[in-house]
């Protein structure tokens, strides 16, 4: 089976073309390629271990790897892929993906994923509010169920000391498809135990940017840590968004690419960033036949400089037809 293997820095992406073979032979193909790709990481001495992980594969019983996560998004262009970020920085704590296993709806799943978490990290004397600093929320069927789980989150948020005088989490908020039985919300998240000696601070990008309460949601925009005695910058899911939170350039796939990276530019340069620091980046695509334009317009301006994924995974509001998010690390 043909695997391609993107890699920069601490970043490891695998795509499998699928060549006529069944989804569980794509992510077995995955596999082999990961364990071959660690073996040869030993063989040069490279300690670091994964620290994120995640598969873009049918969220269906198939042999993942233990500690990674896979919320049924698919590669636009066919396939399956897995994304890797590596470290040797013991300050992180990683979750992969929790779902719901009673079911229900959106707002039920979401208040119960939460609770879940804040007790693994009190497990580890850690709180949300103190040490979470990324999520990746998956949300089935997005434009019916985003309403209950956004409005969860800002209750539970309220709750557990995250508001607008203190801060939120940068966050990613997508479709994705939950295992049978498992609800319709699914989440990922990482936690630093020592956010001071992470330098965390958080990023507005107030020029182009707005505050997310400001239209009912409780997100940040990005944050800036130190990971392996790096600044590195986590760039939420960012699309084509203006200072009052209004969408962007309706039904122009082209112009709404280039405002999301217009955005995501801003938030680099607080960072003291920019594309050039860029070890990956993560694309949603609501509708699949828009993949062909935002790959031409990724080519033409990063070339093959930066590992990326194109996902086909609908964005929070209807209007919106993509969204990207990024990791830069200063070097």
């Amino acid at each position: 089976m043909n695997c391609r293997t993107e890699e920069a820095y601490n970043q490891l992406i695998i795509h499998v073309e699928p060549q006529g073979h069944s989804a569980a032979e794509q992510v077995a193909a995955l596999n082999k390629e990961y364990q071959s790709y660690l073996a040869g990481m030993a063989s040069r001495g490279d300690a670091r271990r994964a620290l994120l992980g995640r598969y873009f594969a049918p969220a269906e019983d198939l042999p993942f790897l233990k500690g990674f996560s896979c919320a049924g998004q698919l590669p636009a262009e066919g396939g399956a892929s897995l994304w890797v970020m590596f470290t040797g920085d013991d300050n992180y704590i990683y979750t992969p993906i929790l779902y719901d296993r009673a079911g229900g709806d959106a707002a039920a799943n979401t208040l119960r994923i939460f609770n879940e978490y804040s007790s693994i990290l009190a497990g580890n004397g850690l709180t949300l509010k103190d040490n979470c600093v990324r999520t990746w929320c998956y949300v089935y069927d997005i434009d019916n169920n985003y309403k209950g789980f956004y409005k969860t989150r800002t209750a539970y948020f309220a709750e557990n000391g995250l508001t607008p005088l203190t801060h939120y989490i940068a966050s990613t908020g997508i479709a994705g498809t939950m295992p049978a039985g498992c609800g319709v919300v699914g989440m990922d998240a990482l936690a630093v135990k020592d956010p001071v000696k992470a330098d965390v601070k958080y990023l507005k990008g107030s020029t182009n940017l707005g505050r997310t309460d400001a239209y009912g949601v409780t997100f940040e925009r990005g944050a800036t840590l130190i990971l392996d005695g790096l600044p590195t910058a986590l760039i939420s899911g960012t699309a084509s968004i203006d200072t009052a939170g209004n969408v962007l350039h309706v039904g122009d796939i082209e112009a709404q690419t280039l405002r999301s990276w217009e955005n995501i530019d801003v938030l680099l340069k607080e960072a003291d960033m920019s594309f050039d620091d860029v070890t990956v980046m993560i694309t949603y695509i609501r509708n699949r036949e828009d993949c062909a334009v935002v790959r031409r317009l990724y080519d033409e301006r990063f070339g093959d400089s930066i590992p990326h994924l194109f996902l086909h995974a609908p964005i929070c509001r209807p209007d919106w037809l993509m969204e990207t998010e990024c990791i830069a690390v200063k070097r």
